[in-house]
């Protein structure tokens, strides 16, 4: 049982956090400052530096990431960047894109994929997921837990109407490359729920990535390729944006055999949605987009033109069978 000291001592605490607030509000009032203006701009500070989140994929690892939420509310177009093997999510605050891309009122999600950054393996994980060493399984994981943990999210934000679902719009260098092609390909692989009779009017569970930049692609990692996944998407009318430099071979290799496995020179020039761009500096990954502002301000306008302008409006994505 709680005596009369204890909540005597209660009362008097909640008094005195009271008389504190309200002794700020004073002091700032005397000052000719708006209480409501000085937290708004602690909030559009925050929300400039982005909002960091976890979500947890299905294997149960935690994945970190950083999100700029839209003013656009939810007409809001997305972009997930991925950063590259070794690096981290906050690759992303050391380079304008991000931020520019949240001028621009993109809704964007900086994530860190596992073993990177603050992504670790569970408690219980066996010994070889808390290895270093990244194993066919953990790239597995980077498609079908990480990004997919991120989907969800992205879902979640999308029935609350702050952004647009429909319109997604990937950023991956290097390692995530490969990862994000077969998350693509593997979003608009998932059938609608049969909750319709007309296909038309069934509510989708995929077709939702518009638009990919892939910086310093690579062709394939340990048991996830990427040819699969290119001669997949040929055919969904995605956009893609392929940038490497000319000064490494395997880049321009890799970078030239994507462009004609998605068909780029099969295509209309009046409707081009492939293109592959190649530096003349010797620099791989986020070094490549650090030393080349133009290319950076080039993916920001594929990313516009394919994403952004991308019509979808708005649509319920809870199937009327739940």
């Amino acid at each position: 049982m709680t005596s009369p000291l204890s909540r005597s001592n209660a009362f008097v605490s909640s008094v005195s956090r009271k008389m504190q607030v309200v002794a700020a509000v004073l002091a700032m009032m005397a000052l000719g400052l708006s209480p409501n203006a000085a937290m708004s701009q602690d909030d559009a500070d925050q929300k400039a530096e982005g909002v960091p989140g976890v979500v947890t994929a299905a294997d149960g690892w935690d994945i970190h990431y950083t999100y700029w939420e839209s003013p656009m509310g939810k007409e809001a177009p997305v972009v997930i960047l991925l950063h590259g093997k070794g690096q981290a999510r906050l690759i992303w605050k050391a380079l304008p894109l991000a931020k520019e891309l949240a001028k621009k009122q993109f809704a964007v999600i900086a994530v860190d994929l596992r073993k990177h950054g603050e992504s670790k393996a569970p408690e219980n994980a066996s010994v070889q997921a808390k290895s270093d060493k990244l194993s066919k399984f953990d790239y597995e994981g980077m498609v079908l837990g990480d990004l997919e943990a991120i989907k969800k999210f992205l879902y979640a934000e999308h029935q609350a109407l702050r952004l647009n679902m429909r319109k997604v719009g990937v950023v991956a260098t290097d390692m995530s490359t490969a990862i994000a092609l077969n998350w693509a390909q593997a979003d608009w692989s998932k059938t609608p729920f049969d909750d319709a009779p007309v296909a038309s009017a069934r509510t989708p569970r995929g077709q939702d990535v518009q638009a990919l930049v892939l910086v310093s692609p690579v062709d394939s990692l340990s048991g996830v390729g990427t040819i699969n996944a290119t001669r997949f998407l040929r055919a969904t009318g995605i956009s893609v944006l392929l940038l490497s430099s000319k000064k490494v071979s395997s880049e321009t290799r890799t970078a030239a055999k994507m462009y004609s496995q998605l068909g780029g020179a099969q295509q209309d020039e009046e409707e081009k949605r492939i293109f592959n761009i190649g530096s003349d500096f010797k620099l791989s990954g986020t070094n490549l987009l650090a030393r080349q502002p133009q290319l950076q301000a080039g993916a920001q306008k594929f990313l516009e033109d394919h994403v952004m302008k991308h019509v979808a409006p708005w649509k319920d994505r809870q199937s009327r069978l739940q």
